[in-house]
């Protein structure tokens, strides 16, 4: 079997090169009639049939042809998705990693308003468990209603570490702003393109909202590092294996790290109290700087869900069946550039609006006036809309830490100071 291995390689490089072979290496001998969806020299084929050692070459060969791709892309994801988008015909569907991806507006609104069915799978690929994650993280739980494992899970961490409501909570959002100032004594524009500044600063004001404790800079470094290593989370396994593990070696150190951390700050009673609770188990939003930089580059591209039934979609022209339990990626980064939903998608263009109404949510209700679907309301985040949240039941109301943490780190820097 090893000895494929420089063929598949040279044939990988080829299919991330041409989008033609890359939908010939997933799809296999579509063109062939006699044998109908003949997918044996797949990798389609190898993930149906659960990735046998028998048909690894085709497997390898698509990793590689994957990577090659990413690369060519200029590493961008969203570009990797609209270049295989196009390779299987530019439909409402494509196939990534081991499941079906659907990029329609209408198809990613409708996932994430459903109960859905997940599993330990990242960009429809298997995660790598326990090397890299714990079996039960709220990514990986299903959400089949209040008394789901994913909703006292939720539930827990989101009251415990979030809770808007919270005396200290709202203390310690007031004294966000001076406490980035203080650590940015002289700041300029061009501070911003410093990323390592950046995410040193994000990890700092996370921790402090949600521990009260603010970092020194050699400790926020080993909170920082988990932004650093997130290029490894989402690998495939066969990748850390032909990396001898070096991804899984340095995260694996990392928790030894942040326990350390923890244990330092003296806040295992605290993470204790947490872990018991899961056992037993908004503000107003105006900046449409804000809402219209998660369309055009969501922070989170797309998400990995569990088809609940058989179904039949079309790739490069042909239908092919994908059976129940499939993986199904919903792609938020190309749904907000439906041209039928945001006009000329690829303008950033905070003023979008509709029937000039304006958008307001605020903890547990939405006014009337909000109901008018605005452009930018109908932008599609991490787990919904940002118009609609009550019809999506994945969504949380703690994304607004992000926009809390933005107005202080936009003024520390002399930007945006309208935000307040």
């Amino acid at each position: 079997m090893w000895l494929t291995l420089p063929i598949s390689c040279v044939q990988g490089i080829i299919g991330g090169l041409c989008q033609f072979f890359m939908a010939f290496f997933v799809l296999g001998c579509y063109c062939c009639q006699c044998i109908p969806q003949w997918l044996c020299c797949s990798s389609m084929g190898s993930a149906e049939c659960g990735r046998p050692c028998i048909l690894a070459p085709a497997w390898w060969r698509y990793v590689i042809g994957g990577l090659t791709a990413l690369i060519a892309q200029s590493r961008s994801r969203l570009a990797l998705f609209i270049w295989e988008w196009k390779a299987f015909g530019n439909g409402d569907h494509f196939w990534h990693g081991e499941g079906f991806w659907s990029v329609t507006y209408k198809e990613c609104s409708d996932i994430m308003k459903s109960n859905q069915r997940r599993s330990s799978s990242f960009a429809c690929i298997q995660a790598c468990v326990p090397d890299l994650f714990a079996t039960n993280i709220l990514l990986f739980l299903s959400n089949n209603g209040p008394d789901s494992e994913w909703a006292y899970l939720r539930s827990a961490l989101h009251s415990t570490l979030l809770d808007h409501g919270c005396r200290d909570y709202i203390d310690r959002q007031k004294k966000l702003r001076s406490l980035v100032a203080n650590d940015w004594p002289n700041p300029k524009i061009s501070d911003l393109s410093d990323i390592d500044k950046i995410r040193l600063t994000v990890s700092k004001c996370v921790f402090y909202m949600m521990f009260g404790i603010w970092f020194s800079k050699e400790d926020a470094e080993i909170l920082k590092g988990w932004r650093d290593m997130a290029v490894y989370f989402v690998l495939p396994r066969l990748v850390h294996r032909f990396l001898f593990n070096f991804g899984i070696c340095r995260v694996q150190g990392l928790r030894v790290k942040t326990v350390g951390l923890i244990e330092k700050h003296g806040l295992e009673s605290f993470i204790m109290d947490i872990n018991e609770k899961v056992n037993r188990a908004e503000q107003g939003l105006e900046w449409v700087v804000f809402r219209e930089s998660c369309r055009i580059d969501p922070p989170v591209t797309s998400a990995t869900n569990v088809s609940k039934e058989e179904r039949v979609i079309k790739l490069r022209g042909r239908d092919y069946t994908m059976s129940e339990n499939t993986l199904n990626q919903y792609v938020l980064s190309m749904a907000n550039r439906d041209p039928s939903i945001f006009p000329n998608p690829d303008v950033f263009d905070p003023s979008r609006k509709e029937n000039g109404a304006g958008l307001r949510v605020r903890h547990r209700q939405i006014d009337d006036a909000a109901r008018v679907r605005t452009e930018l309301s109908q932008a599609l985040t991490w787990n919904g809309a940002f118009g609609t949240p009550d019809e999506a039941p994945r969504y949380g109301r703690n994304w607004t830490l992000s926009v809390k943490m933005g107005g202080p780190v936009s003024k520390a820097t002399g930007r945006l100071t309208s935000w307040n």
